[in-house]
């Protein structure tokens, strides 16, 4: 039997402990910082390099439009994001931070120093990029798929 068969199994049940566990300790870091979903921290760090449409806010997510939508509404309903239509398509509807954004933001910035301290803490910062790449590899075959 060849070791190996089984490992693409082991690694989907690993990247779901991993999953479950980051979301029980980031429950804690977001309500802390007034976010109540993963998915809202999704959406500010994505717009922290600048304004996106929703649509590039749902792809970045995995999310389709209409949830987006909704959960934009909900950033923007707290004071976090503003949106404008865009001035050259004004079919596009384009997000960007507040500044209320941009300081919650910086509170979550803690939790990625606790994550580099205890999470990451044995692997150095090519064992980071190649894990990031490979996720953000597995993320690109289950979109084709």
């Amino acid at each position: 039997m060849n070791p190996n068969e089984h490992l693409p199994g082991k690694i989907v049940a690993n990247i779901f402990r991993c999953s479950n566990l980051l979301e029980r300790l980031g429950r804690g870091r977001l309500s802390e910082a007034g976010l109540t979903s993963v998915h809202q921290w999704m959406i500010l760090s994505s717009l922290s390099e600048g304004e996106l449409s929703l649509k590039r806010l749902g792809l970045n997510a995995n999310v389709t439009k209409q949830n987006m939508t909704g959960m934009v509404d909900r950033l923007k309903q707290c004071g976090l994001v503003s949106t404008f239509a865009d001035p050259d398509d004004r079919r596009i509807t384009l997000v960007r931070l507040t500044d209320d954004g941009k300081r919650t933001l910086e509170k979550l910035n803690s939790f990625e120093t606790f994550c580099k301290d205890t999470n990451f803490k044995r692997l150095s910062d090519e064992d980071l990029a190649c894990l990031n790449r490979c996720l953000l590899q597995m993320i690109d075959n289950m979109n084709d798929g």
